[in-house]
């Protein structure tokens, strides 16, 4: 999916036009009612549409359990403010953006989202969490500009408001933003339902074609000398690179420290990612678990064939000494691949 839609134009901020007119209207529920009514919903499913409807504001958080189709639902929600210029990101696209932009010239983090959020008017930010200090800055900042600059902020995430950051160590810090969250948006849960990843309904055809293999042969590595890529800059070895499809050792892709904006790099470039000799998860250490799921997170945003060669079954993840944070969403997503 494109994820820019709508005239986002490139001037300057200061030549803006004073916004006299707010981009959520009557008009835009009416829409996004008419848009699912066709749609195959279960009830609560349903509940989000009348919810989201009879909501005063265009930004909303939809929360609720992996797999309940929240991502579709904003989806058809944002294409309702068309024609108005509207933008969707996920969560670890929007931090790559800015992270890169804060690299090459830094200044506050709200400068440089405003030049990022330039001329937009309603903003879909996908996986909404908060993890971690940094986590919690950007994300501040983001409530901050899109109130100031009147964007709608349309958010999907697996977590309350109130359980957002949940680290007790952390968790007061990012209390003012969760109180902004609860006053300012249309917070709605989506009840317990199937999980649609399982059920063929989900739309990410190419990233549920892939395998997760068990079996010996999860050490076979390629009759080549490998290849080294610069993933953003950074040197990362490969056991093949043939066209649009791309292999890793598990220790090279997840074992090393990589992050989000290589994972989106090689997700940019390549079709297909096979990662070869994953070990057993329950055995795998709290660091390079982490940046496995966030792998399994922007492949599937991205729709990149996932193909993986492993020595146990992708569940025992939850047998790990240090379960990270998201690891329901991404068993849910791995549940899509083949066996």
């Amino acid at each position: 999916m494109r994820d820019c839609i709508g005239g986002v134009t490139d001037r300057a901020a200061d030549e803006l036009p004073e916004r006299v007119r707010p981009a959520f209207t009557p008009a835009v529920a009416a829409r996004f009612v008419a848009d699912t009514d066709a749609l195959d919903l279960d009830p609560a499913q349903r509940d989000v549409v009348q919810a989201i409807a009879a909501a005063s504001t265009g930004s909303v958080y939809l929360w609720g359990g992996v797999g309940r189709g929240k991502s579709m639902l904003a989806e058809r929600y944002l294409a309702a403010f068309l024609p108005e210029p509207v933008l969707r990101l996920h969560l670890n696209e929007l931090f790559r953006r800015l992270q890169a932009e804060l690299v090459r010239d830094w200044k506050a983090p709200a400068i440089v989202l405003r030049r990022l959020l330039h001329g937009v008017r309603v903003l879909l930010v996908d996986e909404f969490h908060v993890h971690d200090v940094a986590d919690a800055v950007y994300l501040d900042a983001l409530l901050n500009v899109t109130a100031d600059d009147d964007i709608s902020l349309i958010a999907t995430s697996n977590y309350a408001p109130a359980d957002l950051l949940p680290d007790p160590r952390l968790h007061d810090r990012f209390l003012p933003a969760i109180a902004r969250i609860e006053s300012s948006f249309a917070v709605v849960p989506i009840g317990d339902g199937p999980d649609h990843r399982t059920t063929g309904a989900d739309a990410h055809t190419r990233f549920a074609s892939g395998v997760w293999q068990v079996g010996p042969a999860a050490d076979v590595r390629s009759a080549d000398a490998g290849v080294v890529l610069r993933a953003d800059g950074i040197p990362l070895p490969a056991l093949s690179v043939e066209g649009a499809q791309v292999t890793f050792d598990f220790a090279d892709l997840c074992e090393a420290p990589l992050g989000v904006r290589q994972y989106q790099w090689l997700s940019d470039r390549y079709s297909e990612l096979t990662l070869r000799s994953v070990p057993d998860l329950a055995t795998v250490r709290r660091e390079p678990l982490m940046r496995f799921t966030t792998l399994v997170d922007v492949l599937y945003d991205h729709d990149v064939r996932f193909v993986v060669h492993a020595h146990a079954p992708f569940d025992t993840l939850r047998q790990a000494a240090h379960v990270p944070p998201d690891a329901d969403r991404a068993l849910s997503r791995l549940r899509a691949l083949g066996g």
